[in-house]
């Protein structure tokens, strides 16, 4: 075969070779996210392709730490981020905070009341995300040990594994009212908890060590802090700022 062919025929198969597919852990609070922005990325990137593995934040940080073959981690949860890259499991310099999670209730009349209202009789049980596992649980207790109720409502919650587990808790009829991600009650009647009755759900992200599609995942990482922001905000986040590497 002539040097020329062989050219023209690497420059063939590498014209009409398949997309790039990132890889994307992502936390549970993304999920009502994930489609828009997959489509808003490869219409910018279109060589490339997201495919998403949603979970809470700390079983994907597990996964992540055994050698999950993972291009992304978006965590719920700053500090899983961080220790992953003090361990070099997340390439250092590529860790990005995005966003900061908002916490919502839902209560199942679909009306607003006061947080107090969930010592009432009427009241059985409360859905809120595992604190061990997600920050919007953490967030959770800390917002209603701010109202003054954690000791009379503590017996009454049902736990759910992450926050979209949490809300299918709620939306199965087996809890009263559910205390979870924003992001989630889009278009629910839902209440927002106001941001100074929790600590901040500072959300970070970085590039798995060893990601053999490492120049798109920056990509992404940058879309993620520029052009991704309006899609965040739609959804109920609140941007960080700076909204680039800490």
């Amino acid at each position: 075969m002539s040097r020329s062919l062989s050219t023209l025929l690497a420059l063939f198969f590498a014209a009409n070779a398949a997309p790039a597919t990132l890889t994307i852990a992502a936390a549970a609070d993304l999920t009502n996210l994930e489609s828009p922005l997959a489509a808003a990325f490869e219409k910018m990137n279109p060589s490339d392709q997201i495919r998403w593995v949603t979970a809470a934040s700390a079983i994907l940080s597990q996964q992540i730490e055994n050698g999950a073959p993972y291009d992304i981690f978006l965590s719920a949860n700053a500090s899983f981020v961080d220790q992953l890259a003090a361990k070099r499991k997340i390439e250092p310099n590529s860790v990005v905070s995005y966003a900061s999670g908002r916490l919502g209730i839902l209560w199942r009349d679909g009306k607003p009341h006061s947080l107090n209202e969930l010592k009432e009789n009427w009241v059985r049980s409360v859905a809120l995300p595992n604190p061990k596992l997600a920050p919007y649980g953490v967030a959770a207790e800390q917002a209603l040990r701010h109202a003054g109720i954690w000791e009379s409502v503590r017996q009454k919650i049902v736990y759910g594994e992450n926050v979209r587990q949490t809300l299918q808790l709620f939306e199965s009829g087996n809890t009263d009212a559910v205390l979870t991600s924003d992001s989630l009650l889009q278009g629910k009647s839902a209440q927002s908890i106001p941001a100074g009755w929790h600590d901040l759900i500072i959300q970070k992200g970085g590039i798995v060590a060893g990601s053999p599609n490492a120049a798109s995942a920056e990509q992404f990482l940058q879309f993620l802090t520029g052009a991704a922001q309006p899609i965040f905000a739609r959804f109920g986040f609140a941007a960080v700022t700076p909204a680039v590497k800490p």
